[in-house]
């Protein structure tokens, strides 16, 4: 049924199957070279097996050998050791023998030698030290020698009495050298100084001259300012700025001082400490003969400017360059800031007069004495505008003094300033008050058309310009601060100011003045007479109601009229006109400022009070004097509501309980 046909491939299947067959048979080739390979490798290894591990039984055996030898020349080296140990020893005796021996010999040489020139020395002394340049150079060689030799004998047994034979010799030495060598000093003599500079170096006494220099200096420098037409601190800055810098070079090149500028900052300190006429002396008088407190400020501020120059030169001369720079302390500068700036720390406290004066000055304008009540307190108003000014100039001067330092005297002034005019408002306050209480118990009245309204006003306004510019003030202070962490010669504080003060400085600077309480005080009494004498009319009519005989014993007829036929009473029409014109009259007294406004509404909250007050003290009230004040409540409330204000609780309750009392109502 199926007949068989012949498989047909493409010609590619053919040509890849041979490509696959010819891969095959190189692959076996391959495997076949590998495996050759493989097995001559294995053979070579197993033949050389055996001659490895002879080789390193081989070297094992070396090994041990090595090893032997080396314990065998260890221990030679030992015997070698133990040998030679003994006989070094006896070399580092012999050496330190050897040493002792020079040393022995070097002392008895240099004992011969100290012997001679002490003996040297001692005759010197005795016939007197020479004068003559090239004597006193073979003495301070000699006095080098003995110093040199004293320390080569440090090891001898008298070594101690020799040390204090040779500090006695120095001693005399010195005090005979001492006498010209502060001659020299003082003459400026380079060339005798220098020398005897050499003879104190000897001796190793180099502080000794710089003590010499400076009593010479020192000397010269009382001389100079004795000798002055005029003694003034202007004079005395300008003798010690010529000299400074010639003296540090003095130090430097003479002397061979290695710290010149703290050697001169000693010698300004303790010459300001002890001139005379001292400096303070020279100016407290000068002080004196200022014919005015301006003068004197003006004094003091020159005082500062001086000393301010003096110590400026004394910072340009320790930043100027040199070599080996040295470090001064601060207790140095220190010292020497407090010397320069005695005479200042002194005269502070005239300050604190000088500049009251000044300012009490202020207060004896003839335009505070004036009869008329407005006038005098737009006086005292005009001055109460001008203290901003004056204590700011002040301020400003007092700074050029003292800066921030001066802050614990400027306040007294201040206090002083403020408490004299705060004085002054006071008194005119009791004279408008007592004006006021004239004209009440005289029957005329006051309110707001009186002298004593706006005197008040006028005189409040005063006390808070005060306090206002008090406050300004303090806030302006406050932020105007030294920097901290001042150098020694620019911390003012610490140079002027006792320890307690620059302990207090900074609450001292933050802190109210007491004489703020009494401006308040002041303030608030004024503001309290101000409604007081504007409230005096409502006042007035108010006494009147409880006695009106209107509230009573009415005519039983004239009950029943409607309330319509009934109008305002006489004493509430007169409340009302007054608080109808208070409006342009307050206008004319007030400023925005002062809030004519709460005026206004003050004097209708306390209309309303009192007037409510009046009412329940009124007794047997009929129902007509019922209606009649219904009638006039209504009218007072109008007014006020028109006022732009608004009828108290206790008012409007009482209105209610009132209505309710009527027979109309309890119908």
């Amino acid at each position: 049924m199926y007949g068989y046909y012949p498989l047909l491939y493409p010609a590619t299947f053919i040509l890849d199957m041979i490509f696959v067959a010819n891969s095959v048979t190189r692959l076996q080739l391959y495997m076949k070279q590998l495996t050759n390979s493989l097995d001559e490798t294995t053979t070579q290894i197993v033949t050389s097996i055996p001659r490895i591990l002879q080789d390193a039984s081989a070297l094992q055996m070396e090994g041990a050998l090595l090893q032997q030898k080396l314990l065998n020349l260890e221990s030679k080296v030992q015997g070698v050791e133990e040998q030679t140990g003994h006989s070094i020893e006896s070399l580092q005796r012999i050496d330190q023998l050897k040493s002792r021996l020079e040393n022995a010999a070097s002392a008895l040489r240099e004992a011969d030698k100290w012997a001679a020139l002490a003996v040297s020395l001692e005759d010197i002394l005795e016939a007197g030290v020479p004068t003559q340049t090239d004597k006193l150079h073979e003495l301070a060689e000699q006095v080098a020698a003995m110093t040199g030799s004293l320390e080569v004998l440090g090891d001898a047994p008298d070594y101690e009495n020799k040390k204090l034979q040779l500090e006695t010799l120095y001693n005399r030495l010195e005090a005979a050298v001492s006498p010209p060598l502060i001659e020299a000093l003082t003459q400026m003599d380079p060339d005798k100084t220098a020398t005897y500079v050499a003879l104190f170096s000897g001796m190793s006494r180099s502080v000794s001259v710089l003590r010499c220099w400076r009593r010479a200096a020192a000397a010269r420098l009382a001389a100079a300012w004795r000798r002055l037409d005029h003694h003034s601190i202007y004079a005395l800055t300008r003798l010690l700025t010529a000299d400074a810098n010639k003296q540090v070079e003095w130090l430097t090149d003479v002397l061979k001082s290695e710290t010149p500028v703290s050697e001169l900052i000693k010698l300004y300190t303790d010459l300001l400490v002890s001139l005379e006429p001292s400096p303070s002396k020279v100016v407290s008088a000068n002080l004196k003969l200022s014919s005015s407190p301006d003068e004197g400020l003006v004094l003091l501020t020159d005082l500062k400017r001086d000393i301010d120059e003096f110590v400026a030169c004394i910072k340009s001369i320790m930043d100027a360059p040199r070599q080996n720079k040295e470090t001064i302390q601060s207790s140095t500068l220190k010292e020497l800031g407090k010397a320069a700036y005695a005479p200042l720390r002194e005269l502070l406290p005239r300050y604190t007069e000088l500049q009251s004066q000044l300012f009490l000055a202020n207060l004896n304008d003839p335009m505070l004495k004036q009869d008329d009540l407005l006038e005098q307190s737009r006086a005292l108003l005009s001055v109460a505008e001008r203290c901003d000014s004056w204590m700011d100039a002040a301020y400003n001067k007092a700074k050029n003094i003292a800066g921030t330092a001066i802050y614990p005297y400027y306040a007294p002034t201040v206090e002083a300033f403020i408490t004299s005019l705060s004085s002054h408002i006071s008194a005119h306050s009791r004279r408008i008050e007592t004006e006021f209480l004239s004209s009440v118990n005289s029957g005329h009245g006051a309110g707001v058309l009186s002298n004593t309204f706006p005197a008040s006003l006028v005189l409040e306004s005063a006390a808070a310009v005060l306090l206002d510019t008090l406050a300004g003030r303090q806030k302006v202070e406050q932020v105007d601060e030294e920097p901290k962490n001042q150098p020694p010669l620019e911390d003012l504080p610490s140079l002027l100011l006792e320890a307690d003060a620059r302990q207090r400085l900074a609450a001292l600077r933050a802190e109210s003045q007491a004489c703020v309480a009494g401006l308040r005080r002041a303030k608030d009494q004024l503001r309290g007479l101000a409604r007081a004498i504007l409230r005096n009319p409502v006042d007035a009519q108010l006494e009147k109601i409880p006695q009106l005989p209107v509230w009573n014993n009415n005519d039983a007829l004239s009950t029943d009229l409607p309330d319509f036929a009934l109008s305002p009473q006489e004493y509430i029409t007169e409340i009302g006109q007054y608080l109808m014109t208070l409006p342009q009259h307050l206008e004319m007294h007030l400023s925005e400022k002062q809030a004519p406004w709460q005026f206004l509404s003050d004097v209708c909250t306390h209309t309303c009070e009192i007037y409510a007050e009046k009412i329940l003290n009124i007794r047997n009230m009929d129902a007509l004097g019922t209606k009649r004040c219904l009638t006039d409540i209504v009218y007072l409330s109008s007014v006020v509501e028109d006022l732009g204000s608004n009828v108290t609780p206790a008012l409007k309750s009482l209105e209610k309980s009132l209505r309710a009392a009527t027979p109309a109502q309890a119908e």
